[in-house]
């Protein structure tokens, strides 16, 4: 039976207790999401987390135009976002399943639109199809969160040529939990081979905590 353990204190969370949430349920996942979002900022600052400011960068560098419609999957508190607004894009909207980070979030003031939903394999009823030319998903590929069932859906709401930019840590864990490099990994490889995806760069990027992410910047076919 895999190694679980529900985390106790969003303030002081760590990699490790996030990867444990993998085993409690949707309902206590949004709780502890929740509770969290008034330290997030704080926490994550701590933690040196660069990924945002580099995602945020890549996609810039493939998506000249910036007031193309990007969307922001799992975009949490709004850092990810000020990072878009940073590189020049006035389009900006919100995806996440956590509405009090959310509110937060539209503090930032760089958001037009802020969508509570899960991102999953459900559709998003709020987004049309081919609605943005760039996503990006900052932290949140993992088994817990969101995993390679949402790749349809990413597909749906982005326009043929559109690109996506996403991290998938390289953290290892010493546990029985599934691996989620391997699992979500070979949903990207697939979409590659399949010719859905082009894979545009791959590299390996500061994550945060003195961890590392492999960063892809993929265009949709």
């Amino acid at each position: 039976m895999a190694s679980c353990g529900v985390p106790q204190t969003p303030s002081t969370v760590t990699s490790e207790k996030v990867h444990k949430t993998f085993c409690i349920s949707a309902d206590e996942k949004l709780d502890f999401y929740e509770k969290w979002a008034e330290s997030y900022d704080q926490d994550v600052q701590n933690s040196g987390y660069e990924a945002p400011r580099l995602c945020a960068e890549a996609i810039g560098e493939v998506l000249m135009d910036k007031s193309v419609p990007v969307i922001d999957c799992a975009a949490g508190t709004g850092i990810v976002g000020e990072e878009l607004a940073k590189v020049g894009f006035v389009t900006i909207d919100a995806v996440d399943y956590s509405q009090r980070s959310l509110d937060i979030s539209a503090s930032k003031g760089v958001y037009k639109r802020l969508i509570c939903s899960k991102i999953d394999s459900n559709k998003i009823q709020d987004i049309a199809d081919g609605a943005y030319g760039g996503l990006i998903c900052v932290g949140a590929l993992l088994l817990n969160d969101i995993t390679h069932e949402a790749f349809p859906e990413w597909n749906r709401i982005v326009k043929k040529g559109g690109f996506m930019v996403f991290t998938l840590s390289k953290i290892e864990y010493d546990d029985d939990l599934p691996n989620h490099r391997v699992i979500i990994g070979d949903g990207i490889q697939k979409l590659i081979d399949n010719n859905i995806w082009e894979l545009v760069n791959k590299t390996t990027i500061p994550y945060h905590s003195g961890y590392l992410a492999d960063m892809f910047t993929i265009r949709l076919l």
